[in-house]
């Protein structure tokens, strides 16, 4: 936590703010709980977000002086690097750690504005709502359901629930199926595009598209057809298999909109991008289906391990082996913490654990 709090104090003395008018958020995988390892030297992206409460930011009506204002502020905070400015956040490098921040400022109480509680820079709209906790509880509120092959299962771990707390501290248990099939997702499209051209690269599906289509399909599956399913397996590969039915592509353009906020459509991007993004999610969901097929309908084997090495790389492969020896091939494969976790700077979160889900 040393980290938010260098940076909390320092953007507060900066701006010349109290130190309780500034709280620092995290936001995306982190507060969801769907991290997964990253490649080689990769570093790991931490999504934070920075209300400022205090009155001087409440009145205003333009949001690129402050946008710059606060990008100022962040210069000078220990080993962080020089700001980056992005679209809606600021980028700090943190040169030598192996992650980095990119840092949202934003201005709370804003619902006359945007509608919504919190309101963020953007250069085309002066301001964007935004309400990254209101989305992650509804992804949270949606992982917490289990369908009735579960009951043992949930018994047995009754007293190891996952809290979800600003920078979350506990495994993700063993039931968690949809956390964990998110995981799965993720871990197959960083391997897929690792290594190709840099345009196909930039029409990766992002990380709230996949978390967004996952869960609203993991929701329908356990509100209609919950008695169908007899494995965590089964349950995974019916979310994986029906990702598409949940992007909307009525009206002439494609829709994948944030269940929490009706203003936001997160597959903008689609629509402006001469059908890259479209055309990549197809391809690579395809690739996704029929690897993912492959390997839970064969035997296991040495010939696996080339299989799984391709499709998840070496901490695949790793995760593999260990849900072999205990049994279990899909929580095994969602084991994917490194051998040093990265997934908080100062207090890392293991993204998956030993127990198996099958």
């Amino acid at each position: 936590m040393r980290r938010y709090d260098d940076l909390a104090r320092h953007v507060a003395r900066k701006l010349n703010v109290g130190d309780t008018d500034v709280h620092v958020v995290v936001q995306g995988s982190m507060r969801t709980q769907t991290t997964t390892a990253m490649w080689g030297n990769t570093k790991f992206d931490l999504d934070i977000v920075v209300k400022l409460k205090s009155a001087r930011f409440a009145g205003l009506r333009t949001s690129e002086e402050f946008f710059q204002e606060f990008g100022r502020a962040l210069k000078g905070i220990p080993d962080a690097g020089e700001p980056e400015p992005k679209n809606r956040c600021w980028r700090l490098r943190y040169p030598g750690e192996p992650f980095y921040f990119d840092v949202t400022p934003a201005i709370p109480l804003s619902r006359g504005i945007t509608g919504t509680d919190l309101r963020v820079r953007d250069p085309k709209t002066i301001w964007s709502p935004s309400n990254p906790e209101e989305f992650a509880e509804w992804f949270c509120k949606i992982a917490e359901g289990r369908f009735p092959f579960q009951r043992e299962q949930m018994a047995q771990f009754a007293e190891a629930r996952t809290q979800v707390d600003p920078v979350p501290c506990g495994r993700v248990r063993i039931d968690d199926i949809l956390r964990r099939t998110v995981q799965l997702i993720k871990l197959h499209r960083d391997n897929y595009y690792r290594g190709l051209p840099e345009q196909r690269q930039e029409g990766k599906p992002i990380s709230v598209i996949l978390v967004t289509l996952a869960a609203s399909t993991y929701r329908d599956l356990l509100a209609k057809e919950a008695n169908q399913f007899s494995s965590a397996i089964e349950v995974a590969l019916e979310v994986v298999e029906r990702l598409p039915r949940y992007i909307d592509r009525s009206g002439g353009r494609v829709k994948v909109m944030n269940p929490e906020m009706a203003a936001e459509n997160f597959a903008d991007r689609w629509n402006e991008d001469s059908g890259l993004r479209d055309r990549e999610f197809k391809t690579w969901h395809q690739e996704l289906v029929a690897d993912l097929d492959a390997l839970f309908a064969e035997e296991h084997s040495k010939k696996d391990e080339v299989r799984v090495r391709r499709i998840f790389g070496e901490h695949g492969v790793d995760a593999w082996k260990n849900g072999l020896a205990a049994g279990g091939l899909l929580g095994g494969l969602l084991k994917t913490v490194p051998a040093e976790p990265r997934s908080n700077p100062q207090t890392p979160v293991p993204t998956g654990s030993r127990n198996q889900l099958a």
